[in-house]
């Protein structure tokens, strides 16, 4: 079975707009994902821009975030037909045969909520599939190393002492680190035997916000 790593970068609908709210904060302004083979390889990625529907500006702490301008955006199609494009790669080399991710639950609601807005078909068997098939890799993660609460994209990748591939809030490069974090966890094997004492003789009060290597520093000065 395929696994694919999907992140959505969203802009806020206004808040004059109290009906469409009442059903989704938000639009997907960007998809981007990563297709793994059974090996871990990627074989495919897709990225693509979405033009919004309810709003004409970009909220500016996105727009910093993100990088995306509604000039970027104006020449996008809408979510109905951008959502069909990404379906249909998902499919490519067998349809519904594929495990989907993302870094956080948020991304989840976000698709449910903006399928119910655009009044788009839910119960379709290719859209069933892929939400009756999506999975919290961020709980998944946080879950393996043993943590109370969960951390960002960022913080995981530095806690393996990684570097942070691309450019975060870029939907793309947001969904291949996820797909990096987990192939590495599924190469180390001894993963959480490794790290859990170390974790819990370091675990701080907050979340985690140091790297491996600031823990096992911290482990030999005890």
């Amino acid at each position: 079975m395929k696994a694919v790593f999907v992140d959505f970068e969203m802009n806020p609908i206004k808040r004059e707009q109290r009906q469409a709210r009442r059903i989704c904060a938000g639009e997907i302004i960007e998809i981007g994902a990563v297709k793994l083979n059974e090996q871990g390889k990627e074989i495919s990625f897709y990225k693509e821009y979405v033009r919004p529907e309810y709003t004409t500006e970009m909220d500016n702490t996105c727009q910093q975030l993100t990088g995306i301008t509604m000039s970027v955006l104006s020449g996008a199609d809408h979510f109905r037909t951008v959502y069909e494009r990404f379906l249909r790669w998902c499919n490519a080399e067998e349809v519904n045969n594929y495990e989907i991710y993302a870094w956080s639950e948020s991304d989840w609601r976000q698709l449910n909520g903006e399928l119910l807005l655009k009044q788009l078909d839910s119960t379709g068997e290719d859209v069933r599939w892929m939400l009756e098939h999506w999975k919290n890799f961020q709980q998944i993660y946080c879950n393996i190393l043993g943590l109370d609460q969960v951390i960002s994209l960022d913080k995981a990748v530095s806690t393996l002492g990684e570097k942070f591939d691309g450019r975060m809030h870029d939907a793309l490069w947001d969904a291949r680190n996820t797909s990096k974090l987990y192939v590495i966890s599924k190469e180390k094997k001894e993963l959480n035997k490794i790290m859990k004492p170390i974790l819990e003789a370091t675990k701080p009060s907050e979340p985690l916000t140091y790297s491996l290597a600031d823990a096992f520093q911290a482990a030999k000065g005890r």
